[in-house]
C-alpha cells in the first residue's frame, strides 16, 4: 500500500551549500493492456470537511489530503519525508545558505490552461506573504526575504537569514502553485473565493465542492508527466466524522479508503481478505495544550504535575489501542533532528506533591477542549478521568475542527485542549518552531499557549541559520531538551497512522505526515 515516488531524491535538507541536479526517474510503463481498461471511480472517506481547497490557506492535514491530487509544487516528500523533483528540476544552494535557485520545469501548464514559470513561482509565494491577504500559512513563509525571476525557467528566493532548511520548507504541500490567473482574479475581485476556485498543474482538476457531503475532482487530460498519467476515471472525498460510519461505508462498498480507521477496528478489517490495512508510526505527536497565560499554569511544577498525573500507557492501551508509543519530546521520533528526553513517568503521588508545591493542594477546575471526533474525544474523556484522581476537575467541551482552531487562533476562552501536531516538512525546525518560539504566538502561528522562553527562541534561530549539520542539531536537541522540562504541554502519544482501502484499489501512498495519497492509484 505504501508507495514511494519514483522520482529521484533530492540532496538532504541539512546540507545546503551544494550545487545538485534532480535527475528525474520515469516510471515504468504501465502494461498496454491496463491501458484498454475502463477507469474506475475511487471514494475516500476522510475524517472532516476540507477547510479550504487553497494550499496556502490550510494548518491542517485532513486539508491537505483532500488538496493533493491537484496541486504540485518545486519538491514534494516522498514516503521517507525526503524531497523529489516535481516542478523544478534541479536547485543550487548559495555557499552561505541564504539563497537557493531553481531550474524549473518546462511545458507545464495549469488546469486553465495557463503556464507555469518563473512568475508564477514569484507570484504564489508574494501572495502568500502578504499580510493584507490573511492566508493561514503567511508565518510560514516567513522566512523569505524576496523571491527574484532569472528568466522564465529560474526563479531564486532569498532568505532573511541563513536558512538550512529552505528545500524542505518549498517541499512542503502549502508550498504548492495556483496558477496566475487565479490570483490575479482575486487581486481584481476581493469577494473571489480562492478557498472554492482551485487551479492547480497536478493529475486531477477539481470539479465541485457541495458541503457536507463531497470534494469531486476528474482527470487532467495535459497532465505534464506522461509516465504518470491518471487512471481513475474520478476521485470523491466524503467528509464521515463518525470513525464507525467510515467503516462501515467500507464494509456496504461505499467507499474504497478509510483515513484514520479506528484501531480498534484495524484487526477485525486486517482479517478480511477484501481489504488491506497499512499501519506504520506517525510524526504526529498528542498534547495537551496549556494556555499559559492563565495563572493556574504558570508555574513549572504544575505543568510538570500535569505530565506525572497521566498515565500514558494506559491511554494508549485504551483508546488507541496499544497502535502507539509515549512522546518522549515534543517531535515524533520519525522526524530529522529527533532528540529523546526522559519521560515522565506515571506517579499520581508525584503529581499531588507538585500541585500542592504549586499553590493547588486540592486542585483546580478546567476546561478541556477538543475536536469532535471519536478518537479526540475518547483522548480527553481518559485524560479528564486520570487529571480528576488528582484533584483536576475537567470539563470535555467537543468541537468542530475549524471552530476549534478559530477559538485557539484567537483565545476565545482557551484553557486546556487535545492537540496534534505534525510537522509537515518532516524536520524538526518546522516541527518545534510553529509551537514554542515567541513569535510563533497565536493567531500568527500554532502557539496557542502562549509559551515563551528566550533561551528556546535564541537557540531555534541560531539552529537554523547554522549550516553545519552537526551544531545545527546539537542546538535542537538542547531546544528539545529545555521544552520538555519546561512541560509547557502535557506530553501524550505518538500515534501509527491507521488506514484502510479495497484490496482491488492499489498504488496509494501513506506519509509519515499523515497524508494519504491517491495521485497514482489505479482501481482494478
Amino acid at each position: 500500500m505504501l508507495a514511494a515516488c519514483s522520482q529521484a531524491p533530492a540532496t538532504t535538507t541539512q546540507s545546503p551549500p551544494a550545487s545538485t541536479p534532480a535527475p528525474e526517474t520515469p516510471a515504468p510503463t504501465a502494461p498496454a493492456q491496463e491501458k484498454k481498461e475502463e477507469a474506475k471511480p475511487v471514494t475516500l472517506a476522510v475524517e472532516a470537511e476540507p477547510i479550504s481547497l487553497d494550499p496556502q490557506n490550510v494548518t491542517d492535514g485532513n486539508s491537505i489530503t483532500v488538496q493533493r491530487p491537484m496541486y504540485e509544487g518545486l519538491f514534494a516528500f516522498d514516503d521517507k519525508m525526503q524531497p523529489v523533483p516535481v516542478l523544478a528540476t534541479g536547485y543550487e544552494f548559495s555557499q552561505d545558505a541564504t539563497s537557493v535557485t531553481f531550474t524549473l520545469r518546462e511545458g507545464v501548464t495549469f488546469h486553465d490552461g495557463s503556464p507555469f514559470n518563473a512568475d508564477v513561482v514569484k507570484a504564489n509565494l508574494d501572495f502568500v506573504r502578504d499580510e493584507k491577504n490573511g492566508l493561514a500559512r503567511r508565518s510560514f513563509f516567513s522566512f523569505i526575504k524576496e523571491v527574484v525571476v532569472k528568466d522564465p525557467t529560474h526563479v531564486t528566493v532569498v532568505a532573511t537569514a541563513p536558512n538550512s532548511a529552505m528545500l524542505s520548507y518549498l517541499a512542503h504541500p502549502s508550498a504548492s502553485f495556483k496558477s496566475l490567473e487565479s490570483i490575479k482574479k482575486k487581486q481584481a475581485d476581493a469577494s473571489y473565493n480562492l478557498d472554492r476556485n482551485p487551479v492547480g498543474t497536478g493529475p486531477y482538476k477539481f470539479v465541485e465542492w457541495k458541503d457536507n457531503q463531497y470534494v469531486k475532482y476528474e482527470p487532467n487530460p495535459n497532465y505534464w508527466n506522461k509516465e504518470k498519467l491518471p487512471k481513475l476515471a474520478n476521485i470523491i472525498y466524503k467528509p464521515v466524522t463518525e470513525a464507525s460510519t467510515r467503516i462501515n461505508m467500507l464494509k456496504a462498498g461505499e467507499t474504497d479508503i478509510i483515513t484514520k480507521l479506528p484501531t480498534q477496528a484495524a484487526k477485525e478489517i486486517s482479517q478480511d481478505s477484501n481489504y488491506n490495512v497499512f499501519t506504520a508510526p506517525s510524526l504526529n505527536v498528542y498534547y495537551v495544550g496549556l494556555n499559559l497565560k492563565e495563572k493556574k499554569y504558570q508555574d513549572k511544577k504544575v505543568r510538570q504535575a500535569l505530565n506525572y498525573a497521566i498515565n500514558k500507557d494506559e491511554l494508549i492501551a485504551s483508546v488507541v489501542d496499544g497502535y502507539a508509543k509515549v512522546a518522549d519530546s515534543a517531535i515524533a521520533p520519525g522526524t530529522f533532528g529527533y532528540s529523546q528526553q526522559k519521560v515522565y513517568e506515571y506517579n499520581p503521588d508525584l503529581a499531588k506533591k507538585m500541585l500542592a508545591e504549586g499553590g493547588f493542594k486540592d486542585g483546580f477546575t478546567a476546561t478541556l477542549w477538543t475536536r469532535n471526533t471519536s478518537e479526540f474525544i475518547a483522548i480527553a474523556e481518559n485524560v479528564a478521568i486520570q487529571l480528576g484522581k488528582v484533584g483536576i476537575k475537567a470539563k470535555v467541551q467537543a468541537y468542530e475542527s475549524g471552530t476549534l482552531f478559530d477559538m485557539l487562533d484567537h483565545n476565545k476562552g482557551t484553557d486546556m485542549w487535545i492537540g496534534r501536531w505534525s510537522p509537515g516538512t518532516g524536520e524538526v525546525d518546522y516541527g518545534i518552531r510553529p509551537n514554542f518560539h515567541t513569535k510563533s504566538f497565536a493567531p500568527d502561528n500554532n502557539n496557542s499557549g502562549f509559551y515563551s522562553n528566550k533561551e528556546v527562541d535564541t537557540l531555534l534561530d541560531e539552529a537554523l541559520a547554522t549550516a553545519n549539520k552537526e551544531e545545527s542539531l546539537k542546538k535542537y536537541a538542547d531546544v528539545q531538551k529545555i521544552i520538555y522540562d519546561d512541560a509547557p504541554w502535557v506530553f501524550l502519544h505518538v500515534p501509527d497512522n491507521v488506514v484502510a482501502k479495497a484490496k482491488d484499489v492499489n498504488d496509494v501512498n501513506v506519509l509519515p505526515s499523515d497524508t494519504v495519497i491517491v495521485n497514482n492509484a489505479v482501481k482494478n
